[in-house]
């Protein structure tokens, strides 16, 4: 499997068997959010002013606003007649009247950073996460971890126990987006690897047809790929508003 580090394509409308992976900053400018906040469908309109706080409710649009524009420009289209459906557990993807090319996707965003898979006739997943440092990652850890990742987690070095426990939560979360089920697949009948200096790889509990990447979209962010399928090559960029 190649992953290949790329800047802007020409023509994204020939992904071929590929997988592009994008990321971009959730800040933007007043007049910018305006005109992403533009694109956006009624529905989405309104699951943004369901949030309490201003910035929950930016971010949102400024990850939908860049999806849409992203879409756009893979579907030959304005971000604005993209249109979506949504699975039994809320997973988005494009309408039937959008699909027809196949092209499916997934997105994450924390900490002021969006994340997007973007390929053609697979199952995607993908989840970011700012690494930060906290006594809570045990409790987490030990109700939602395996048994073979909690002590590999735990013989970790300690200085590496943050990087290694976000880096099993966002392949672990990416994978269950994949499959579009939610917690219908308990988080804990898999196992990933864990450590930071080993390949991400599914260890158990996941049929072959399933492969895992890890990657670092920015400094302190663990992100994860799932998709299924052949593999094939992973095509990283960032991009610009």
């Amino acid at each position: 499997m190649d992953i290949v580090q790329q800047g802007p394509l020409t023509e994204l409308k020939d992904i071929g068997h590929e997988i592009h992976v994008w990321h971009a900053p959730l800040e933007s400018e007043p007049d910018f959010l305006q005109r992403l906040e533009a694109t956006l469908s009624n529905d989405e309109r309104a699951r943004a002013d369901r949030f309490r706080f201003v910035r929950d409710r930016n971010d949102f649009l400024v990850a939908r606003g860049l999806l849409r524009k992203l879409l756009g420009r893979y579907l030959d289209q304005a971000p604005a007649d993209v249109e979506f459906c949504y699975g039994q557990h809320g997973k988005p993807s494009l309408s039937i009247a959008n699909s027809c090319n196949g092209v499916c996707f997934n997105l994450s965003h924390s900490s002021g950073l969006v994340v997007y898979a973007i390929a053609r006739g697979r199952n995607l997943g993908i989840d970011v996460e700012f690494i930060r440092s906290g006594s809570a990652h045990e409790d987490i850890a030990n109700q939602y971890f395996s048994l073979r990742e909690l002590r590999d987690l735990n013989s970790l070095p300690s200085e590496k126990r943050d990087e290694g426990f976000y880096d099993c939560w966002t392949r672990k979360e990416a994978y269950l987006k994949a499959r579009g089920t939610g917690l219908q697949i308990a988080l804990d009948s898999f196992a990933v690897t864990v450590s930071p200096d080993r390949p991400a790889q599914f260890l158990e509990g996941v049929e072959s047809c399933w492969h895992l990447v890890s990657y670092r979209p920015e400094k302190g962010f663990a992100a994860a790929v799932v998709y299924d399928g052949p593999y094939c090559p992973i095509k990283y960029f960032p991009l610009d508003s």
